[in-house]
């Protein structure tokens, strides 16, 4: 089960990375303007449907509206200028802004936006070809969901990123998913709970393919040869943008259980890291009979063998609180994996 609880706004404001910002409703919460850095030049993205919130220079000069860039629009910005995005309308309006400087890595990867009705085919023979090996999800809802992936993954293994397309070989952020066989990324469902994520493929093939939707209460199973992954809302995973989160997401709390069986043997990996200030707050994960509370600012990485699993992850998000956490949880048949059991930091 997972639980959703409305939207929770967590009052942390936009997210900088190195060449780029993503804005969203806080920043222009009890304000008629939010700058946003584009030094050399930039492009820049929206998914909101808002005529009433448009760029403006350090002139006045109005120029489009987000409703212009929502309808897969994007807007290159000169150098030689300062921005500014500009509410005309109503107070404290919703929406979702990337701005990435010209010149940054992967500037001309495929950006596709999405809202909490979406459900999108990728890729192979749907209108949604991938041009480029690295795609980009803007999503109004604040959920971005990677599932049924087609193709050959044999020489490339694809990573998911809660970041912008610019951010995702930053050697500070760490991925939310990364596939650990070429048959698990094919069962995998991958949840973002942000506005924004980015499929790296690694390479550019037309046979491949994945859907992509927007919905919150998308439901999400782990089998046999499969990932689940589990993400606090608005998480960044990257050190370099220090306790910065994303404000607009769907999810308060989250109480997930998955179950499989299999008489020849299962063996289950757990990887992650996490980042809770009080042990009052502590993540709660129980494979089988291994109950742990997570916190403090650590990493996970534990395997596990046994014909039956029930794995339980529990949190709740405090108002205003910085905590965040990936969790990657990878089954296999017995046997198949490699990777050593160990844990890191205040487990109990």
């Amino acid at each position: 089960a997972l639980v959703l609880a409305g939207l929770l706004t967590l009052a942390q404001g936009r997210v900088t990375f190195t060449t780029s910002e993503v804005l969203d409703t806080v920043d222009l919460k009890n304000t008629r303007t939010a700058a946003f850095r584009c030094f050399a030049g930039c492009r820049v993205y929206s998914p909101t449907n808002n005529a009433h919130i448009v760029i403006v220079d350090s002139n006045g000069v109005e120029g489009k509206s987000l409703i212009e860039l929502s309808a897969n629009n994007p807007l290159e910005l000169p150098p030689g200028n300062s921005y500014s995005l500009k509410n005309k309308g109503n107070a404290n309006p919703k929406f979702i802004f990337y701005a990435v400087e010209k010149g940054a890595m992967n500037y001309n990867s495929d950006v596709i936006y999405i809202d909490d009705g979406s459900i999108f085919k990728i890729g192979g023979d749907s209108i949604y070809k991938i041009k480029s090996p690295i795609v980009t999800i803007l999503s109004t809802s604040g959920t971005v969901n990677a599932y049924n992936f087609v193709g050959d993954y044999s020489n490339s293994l694809p990573t998911i990123h809660a970041t912008g397309f610019d951010a995702i070989y930053d050697k500070s952020c760490r991925p939310v998913y990364t596939a650990s066989s070429p048959t698990t990324v094919l069962n995998s469902v991958v949840p973002v709970y942000g506005p924004i994520a980015t499929i790296n493929f690694k390479t550019v093939d037309a046979a491949k393919s994945f859907f992509v939707s927007g919905d919150p209460y998308m439901v999400q199973t782990i089998t046999k040869d499969s990932s689940g992954v589990v993400v606090s809302p608005g998480y960044v995973g990257c050190s370099s943008t220090g306790d910065s989160l994303y404000t607009q997401t769907p999810l308060t709390t989250i109480d997930k259980i998955f179950t499989r069986s299999d008489s020849s043997g299962l063996s289950v990996v757990v990887d992650g890291d996490y980042v809770i200030a009080k042990e009052a707050d502590a993540l709660q994960l129980t494979v089988n009979n291994d109950a742990m509370k997570l916190w403090g600012n650590n990493t996970i990485s534990k395997i596990y063998d046994a014909t039956s699993f029930v794995i339980s992850v529990k949190w709740t998000q405090k108002e205003g609180n910085k905590d965040r956490f990936a969790l990657q949880m990878d089954m296999y048949p017995s046997g198949n994996s490699e990777v050593q059991s160990t844990t890191n930091g205040e487990s109990t």
